[in-house]
């Protein structure tokens, strides 16, 4: 039976809603079906009373019939249409009550069977709109009765008072036997339906719940098998490099040695291989390093020590770094600060080591040009921030890459964009660096071309003679 309901209801409501709930879609069910069920009900009830009513009150009789089309809307609006569910609901229902209610007083008031419809309203606004509604329905309800009774008088004559083929206020026993068991019928079909909903609805409930838990399930045991994965790659990194790094620095010693016996003997030729040997071994040494700083971070074997430092000096420091480099490419480098004198409380070496990879990513990219770096303060919801800008005016950065740019190993696609020599980690551990401190790095294309790389750093900053170290407590 229940599979019926499913079919039925997939073929008049066509495709389901993504974003509908699936209560929300259990109670247009319950709305849906109700109103074609009272379209029935209404059509029988109008076949079986008009007998008695059209010989005295064609009128009345004509009105009645009409009633099961007042319905016919209901199913419609649900299934085919936007309009709010809460809406339609109270309009079914309020369209119910006005059409018992006036039937029946036209009819005779509580002596007309048509009263016993009104029964069903809080049942029915119990299903669908909860048991607040449900008991405002029962209120309203008996509020009616007691209304119907007291305005008997006044009202309009029953069919067989107005046929005079029974006594006055009277009815016969086999007609309220024949009504009762119609409206027995109707609240066991309600109690049918809404057990129905709530059987499909415990059952995707089930079957969701189930899902849900599998998902999670698998989520876990991904979340582990990628915790795992990343930790034994960490590790192996941690380990190539170090294995790499002690043939190199051995390579250094030795290239250093050949360029002096070299130069001391007048042999400029092996001087220069020389050289570009060391060279060589230089830059892998310094790729090998960047990769055990990122296995560090990532490991989380990497702390911050928080002191008090000027950010001068530490970009200072960083400028003297990659002042070789720079100056190897034609590049000048100028330093702007624009904050107030005083110390910031943060990790001035690990601040260093961020603007060092975004400088040398500077000083490779630029030729020939000028790099700006500004040092300022900003206060952001009462916290101060440390802010550093490097800005050059080199080849211009990919703005559909700029998601990209931080990722490790990752270098640009077309000779035609930024180019960023070695493994394209600088970039990747500038960042990490500054998440550690409790801020970021972020990349832009400047307004003249080049590049221009923001710092943010959360600090505490104190003005000179005064200290940005917490207090501690006695």
């Amino acid at each position: 039976m229940f599979g019926y309901f499913d079919a039925l209801w997939e073929r008049l409501s066509g495709s389901p809603s993504l974003d509908a709930s699936l209560l929300h879609e259990t109670r247009k069910r319950l709305l849906t079906f109700t109103a074609l069920l009272t379209i029935v009900i209404a059509t029988i009830w109008v076949v079986l009373t008009s007998a008695s009513v059209i010989g005295g009150r064609p009128f009345v009789a004509f009105l009645c019939a009409l009633t099961p089309f007042a319905f016919a809307p209901f199913p419609y609006l649900a299934l085919r249409t936007k309009v709010n569910l809460d809406l339609l609901c109270h309009a079914y229902l309020v369209t119910f009550y006005l059409i018992v209610t006036l039937t029946a007083g036209a009819l005779g008031g509580v002596v007309s069977t048509t009263s016993f419809f009104l029964m069903l309203l809080p049942l029915l606004g119990s299903l669908m709109l909860g048991a607040r509604v449900g008991l405002i329905w029962v209120l309203v309800v008996t509020l009616t009765y007691a209304g119907l009774h007291l305005a008997r008088e006044i009202l309009p004559p029953s069919s067989y008072e107005a046929l005079g083929s029974a006594p006055n206020d009277w009815m016969r026993m086999e007609e309220v036997s024949f009504w009762n068991a119609a409206m027995m019928t109707l609240l066991a079909l309600a109690a049918s339906l809404s057990v129905s909903n709530f059987r499909a609805v415990v059952g995707k409930s089930s079957a969701l719940l189930v899902e849900a838990a599998n998902d999670t399930k698998d989520a876990v045991q991904g979340r582990a098998a990628a915790e795992e994965l990343a930790r034994s790659k960490s590790e192996f990194m941690a380990n190539v490099s170090h294995e790499l790094r002690t043939p190199l620095n051995a390579i250094i010693g030795y290239s250093e040695m050949l360029i002096e016996d070299a130069d001391e003997a007048g042999i400029g030729e092996a001087v220069a291989d020389n050289r570009r040997v060391l060279q060589a071994a230089l830059n892998l040494r310094s790729m090998v390093n960047d990769v055990l700083k990122l296995a560090a971070i990532d490991a989380g074997k990497i702390s911050i020590d928080l002191d008090e430092c000027r950010p001068t000096e530490c970009v200072q420091e960083a400028v003297d770094a990659i002042e070789p480099l720079a100056r190897a490419n034609g590049n000048e480098i100028h330093i702007v600060d624009t904050t107030e004198p005083g110390v910031w409380l943060t990790d001035g070496d690990r601040l260093s080591l961020c603007l060092r990879g975004l400088l040398s990513n500077a000083a490779r990219s630029t030729t020939n040009g000028r790099i700006e770096v500004r040092v300022l303060q900003a206060v952001d919801e009462g916290s101060s921030w440390l802010v550093i800008e490097i800005e050059d005016n080199g080849v211009s950065l990919d703005a559909n890459r700029l998601e990209h740019l931080f990722e490790p190993f990752s270098q640009p696609d077309s000779a035609q964009t930024r180019h960023f020599e070695g493994m394209g980690l600088g970039l990747a551990l500038s960042q990490r660096v500054a998440r550690l401190l409790g801020g970021d790095v972020s990349a832009s294309c400047a307004a003249g071309g080049g590049a221009r790389f923001r710092v943010a750093i959360p600090a505490r900053f104190s003005p000179d003679g005064a200290s940005a170290m917490p207090l501690r407590a006695a």
